[in-house]
């Protein structure tokens, strides 16, 4: 019966939810549901729950419900639960965006005339007022011959192109912002727009709706009061959990006449995770979640040392050790075993000791997003074709090597092995040679840089070369251009894109492509989420047995993006912050409170916390006294940074 008290629990949610999913009443809702309480599972059950009736009068006039996930995985997921029914349009929110405005050229071209013209505009204002000479005065002058150049060439495109999962550079290439900006603004100023969209969908249904950027959420919140009592407008999330700054940070109070069903139960941790997770939200905005009567115990430590002087990599795998003996669960011992999430990115690349890869390509703007999610073309280059060669040869597996070939060389093909190169040889032949002086730079176990790999790969044709990495190549490669060739050819038109910005990704590229090649299966393992290592961007809604987070503001590399000093009442914010904070804006403690909320709410049945502290004592005072941590679990390193003595006393 405890069992069934549990499960049921939140059933009134769920059945508010079906309620609002009606054609003839339709009323917009928005779910509360914490961590682990099953929000994606309501989301499912609710799309299956829909009556046969409702989905026949849909059918029959070519409507569509749309459902708008937060990840890939999740839309792949949805879908099959809903057995690919075309009914339901699941897909990522820039798809969904890009969906809505696609085609529509002549809507698209005056609006990007109309926000250049007004961009120009703003740079030459303050082109007037500064000074010449400077970098910021070549900025301007850049961007602003950019945009001009970009203005002049909007009557050339015929028809605009996107890609929501990867970089899109060319002349006629939308961006994700702009893709964005467009569909918020199609929704609120055009009456026909908003009738098409209420013609096509009935239902618009939003996971994790608390990181839908602010300006499309806004205006679907706009859309949706405009035209209430003809659409539901479903947004499921927590506003704990929003970890993104774009995304609209008071959504909670934004839905006044909204149903607001609420999930109370936690199913994923045990019952000393959820208090824990409790007290770190109780300062925000005080809701509370519900452990499972099955789910009893669990384990939560935090572990403190020194930020300055402390061996990382000691001190942590003493932690492990140390949580192996209080939990009485040896696979604590066992990275593979164990989720570590950090902070930033470059945290984790250096852990997993992928850093001079990951460095330079995760800066520039039109790589950052690709490289991260591994969606960058001429990353690919390595990642998927490269890496699979080479590990098939490797492993004696000619066969697999062969399909990586017959996949993605040109030499391969049936042209290619029927003509050969140059009439010289087959392409087969090629493709051979190639091979074995690819194999020649890993002989005797040496690790070759990523641009002599480049370098062997051109110079034989495995596989075509991507634009990005052309530049790159030595003078005397056969694929090698010269660079003001490569430059002249670059489209210059993009959003915020200058010669400098270009150049600036060629070195990028150059100073990422002298890692050691077997960086490139770390980064993979880790973009993949085969690795022990992961950031909050990348876990939410994913749990793991064991979950440990490292809290380092001395290794945190974008400074403003949290401070757990500040959170622990270590350093006091800042005037600029405090300021922030007096006028209602969001801070630095909100931030890290919401980080850290999502990081441990990923642990299931124990929770490690590794903190490096410039005053660990005041940390320790900290956790004591709000009650987040009993006396007996925080633990302080000694001297040597272990803390076997300290964990005796305490």
């Amino acid at each position: 019966m405890t069992d069934m008290t549990d499960a049921t629990r939140d059933a009134g949610a769920d059945a508010t939810i079906r309620e609002c999913l009606s054609l003839d009443q339709p009323r917009s809702f928005f779910l509360f549901a914490g961590a682990g309480s099953g929000k994606t599972r309501s989301l499912k059950e609710a799309l299956e729950g829909l009556d046969t009736q409702t989905l026949t009068t849909l059918r029959k006039h070519s409507r569509k419900i749309a459902v708008i996930t937060y990840t890939n995985a999740a839309a792949d997921e949805i879908t099959r639960r809903v057995k690919a029914d075309p009914v339901f349009q699941v897909q990522t929110i820039h798809s969904f965006a890009w969906s809505l405005i696609e085609g529509r050229t002549a809507d698209i071209r005056g609006w990007l005339e109309s926000n250049l013209q007004t961009e120009i505009a703003e740079i030459q204002a303050a082109h007037a007022k500064g000074r010449s000479g400077t970098d910021a005065h070549d900025k301007r002058e850049k961007k602003m011959a950019s945009k001009m150049k970009r203005l002049e060439r909007l009557a050339e495109i015929r028809a605009f192109t996107y890609a929501p999962e990867g970089d899109n550079f060319g002349r006629d290439a939308l961006q994700h912002t702009e893709v964005i900006a467009l569909a918020a603004h199609f929704l609120t100023e055009s009456e026909t727009f908003q009738n098409i969209v209420l013609a096509r969908y009935p239902f618009i249904l939003i996971d994790e709706s608390q990181d839908t950027m602010k300006p499309l959420m806004e205006a679907l919140l706009t859309f949706e009061a405009r035209h209430r009592g003809r659409i539901v407008l479903g947004l499921l999330g927590d506003t704990m959990q929003r970890i993104y700054t774009d995304g609209l940070r008071d959504l909670d109070q934004r839905v006044g006449d909204f149903a607001q069903p609420v999930k109370q139960m936690n199913h994923r941790s045990r019952k000393r995770i959820v208090d824990l997770a409790n007290s770190i939200r109780r300062d925000d905005d005080g809701r509370e979640q519900r452990a499972r009567e099955d789910k009893p115990g669990g384990t939560v430590r935090v572990f403190l040392a020194q930020s300055e002087g402390t061996d990382r990599a000691t001190f942590e795998a003493s932690t492990c050790v140390e949580m192996a003996r209080v939990t009485g669960d040896p696979a604590w011992q066992n990275a593979e075993a164990i989720k570590t999430l950090t902070i930033e990115r470059h945290m984790a690349a250096a852990r997993l000791g992928f850093s001079k890869l990951f460095e330079p390509l995760s800066k520039p703007d039109k790589l950052k997003d690709g490289f991260r999610d591994g969606t960058l073309p001429a990353m690919r280059l390595f990642t998927h074709r490269v890496l699979p060669l080479v590990t098939a040869q490797r492993n004696g597996d000619a066969f697999a090597a062969m399909a990586v070939l017959r996949d993605g060389s040109p030499l391969v093909d049936k042209r290619g092995i029927r003509t050969g190169r140059g009439g010289q040889a087959t392409g087969l032949d090629a493709a051979r040679a190639g091979l074995a002086a690819l194999m020649t730079l890993f002989k005797d176990e040496r690790d070759p840089s990523c641009a002599e790999v480049l370098a062997v790969v051109a110079e034989h044709r495995l596989f075509p070369i991507p634009d990005q990495l052309r530049p790159c190549l030595p003078d005397d490669s056969p694929m090698a251009q010269d660079m003001a060739d490569i430059l002249a050819e670059l489209d210059l038109t993009a959003p915020e894109a200058t010669l400098p910005a270009e150049t600036a990704i060629t070195g990028a590229w150059t100073q990422a492509l002298e890692a050691p090649f077997s960086q490139v299966a770390r980064y993979l393992a880790y973009v993949e989420d085969r690795s022990p290592y992961g950031t909050h961007q990348g876990v939410k809604g994913l749990e793991f047995p064991r979950v440990m987070v490292i809290a380092d503001d001395a290794h945190t590399r974008f400074k403003g993006l949290a401070s757990y000093e500040t959170l622990f009442d270590v350093k006091r914010l800042s005037p600029a912050s405090q300021k922030k904070a007096d006028q209602g804006e969001e801070t630095t403690i909100e931030r890290t409170r919401r980080l850290l909320y999502v990081t441990c709410t990923r642990a299931e049945e124990s929770l490690a916390l590794v903190l490096y502290s410039e005053a660990p004592d005041a940390v320790r005072r900290f956790l004591i006294s709000n009650k987040w941590m009993a006396e007996d679990e925080v633990v302080m390193a000694a001297a040597d940074g272990t803390f076997q003595e300290a964990a005796q006393q305490c």
